[in-house]
């Protein structure tokens, strides 16, 4: 250790000098109170002060008063040399500072007693400001840690939100596509005997120009293209009515190709621009005893977590499959993506995890997933396929009734 010595006397300075450089201690020797203080000021200054009591330009209660007085972050442990032994002046000296005393005359003994006792208090100031160093990372993780997890409970919430919404927008938009539907139907039902007026119309017009001809033959393709939207909306719209809808979990007997089918009509815009999907659905796949509706959300959110990983892929491939085993139905689901991390595999189950770009996920959808599966008594497996991207293999017992 670092020792720094303040001693006016030549003989009492050499011998504290030889003596704490034979315990292997690194010793400044100063002569007088003002020199000492100097050498305190400089970078990397000695922790443990040996100070004369009695010493010219500056006494070592004063060097002790200043010390104190400078607010270092790590402490300094003042050991006071003096004759004095009057208690007055041992009060006054603790009073300022002081933290142990060597009376003089003083020998190598009592020396290494003190530097003991500075030792001790050296560990456990370094303990405690190890300690606190650590609280203070961990308070700094922990705020960190808190501010994003109520950023994405936050965005959690909003989502939420989001989706019991959905079912007021989606009746919203079922009014008026039931209205059109309607009227599309009555049109059609006119369409015969409209077409039979147009027919005498041509008979009787003579002009080369008219378009009566051109209208016969192509409204019937014009209503047949507004009743395949029409079906389309109101199919998308039942589709997200039965993904917003919230309840307990309910069972019944569902075939898992048509949950897969409705999940994919959901996913549709997430999907066609940029994805080439495969199906091979077993058409034999029995039914099975499930909540179609937490079957479709897993689905769709394995759905988005696939189109997800192939954005900006110029050849994305999104490979879907269903098929039956002894007491279950399986589901794979497999792209040609980036794959999982491999040190992330065992992580992905778990709330608020995600490997995806701030602002881009909760981390929810999986854990969300794995739950549902459990409560399906089901399985969900997580892996990298042989060509390196993501596969999802889901397991279902038929539990037929």
């Amino acid at each position: 250790m670092k020792i720094l010595i303040a001693e006016d006397e030549l003989l009492a300075r050499k011998f504290l000098e030889s003596a704490l450089e034979e315990w292997g201690h690194e010793v400044i020797p100063t002569s007088n109170g003002k020199e000492a203080w100097e050498k305190l000021q400089e970078p990397d200054a000695p922790r443990l002060v040996i100070l004369d009591w009695s010493m010219p330009q500056m006494d070592g209660v004063e060097v002790c008063r200043r010390i104190r007085a400078n607010n270092k972050d790590s402490y300094s442990y003042v050991i006071l040399l003096t004759s004095r032994t009057q208690q007055e002046d041992i009060d006054t000296a603790y009073m300022e500072g002081v933290d142990d005393y060597l009376f003089k005359p003083f020998d190598e003994v009592q020396l290494q007693r003190r530097l003991k006792v500075a030792m001790r208090v050296f560990d456990y100031e370094d303990k405690l400001a190890n300690s606190s160093h650590q609280l203070g990372i961990y308070a700094t993780q922990m705020e960190k840690l808190a501010e994003e997890r109520g950023q994405q409970l936050a965005h959690a919430e909003r989502i939420a939100t989001l989706g019991m919404l959905s079912a007021g927008i989606a009746h919203e938009i079922n009014n008026p596509t039931t209205f059109i539907a309607g009227n599309i139907r009555i049109l059609n039902d006119f369409w015969p005997m409209i077409k039979d007026a147009l027919e005498n119309k041509i008979k009787d017009a003579n002009d080369p120009n008219n378009r009566i001809p051109f209208i016969r033959d192509e409204v019937p393709g014009i209503i047949n293209g507004i009743t395949n939207g029409v079906q389309r909306i109101t199919k998308i719209v039942n589709g997200l009515k039965t993904y917003a809808r919230q309840g307990e979990f309910r069972t019944q007997l569902c075939n898992i190709n048509d949950c897969i089918e409705q999940a994919l009509t959901l996913c549709t815009n997430a999907l066609k621009y940029h994805v080439c999907l495969e199906k091979e659905l077993d058409p034999s796949l029995p039914s099975i005893m499930a909540d179609p509706q937490q079957i479709e959300q897993v689905m769709v959110n394995l759905l988005i977590n696939a189109a997800d990983a192939l954005e900006g892929q110029r050849q994305g491939l999104l490979k879907i499959e269903t098929w039956r085993e002894s007491s279950s139905v399986r589901i794979k689901v497999e792209d040609n993506g980036p794959g999982l991390p491999p040190n992330q595999i065992d992580k992905i189950w778990e709330p608020f995890f995600t490997s995806k770009a701030p602002g881009k996920g909760t981390g929810l959808g999986l854990s969300i997933i794995h739950g549902i599966i459990q409560n399906h008594s089901g399985e969900i497996l997580a892996e990298n396929s042989e060509t390196g991207g993501a596969r999802f293999i889901v397991t279902l017992p038929k539990n037929i009734s």
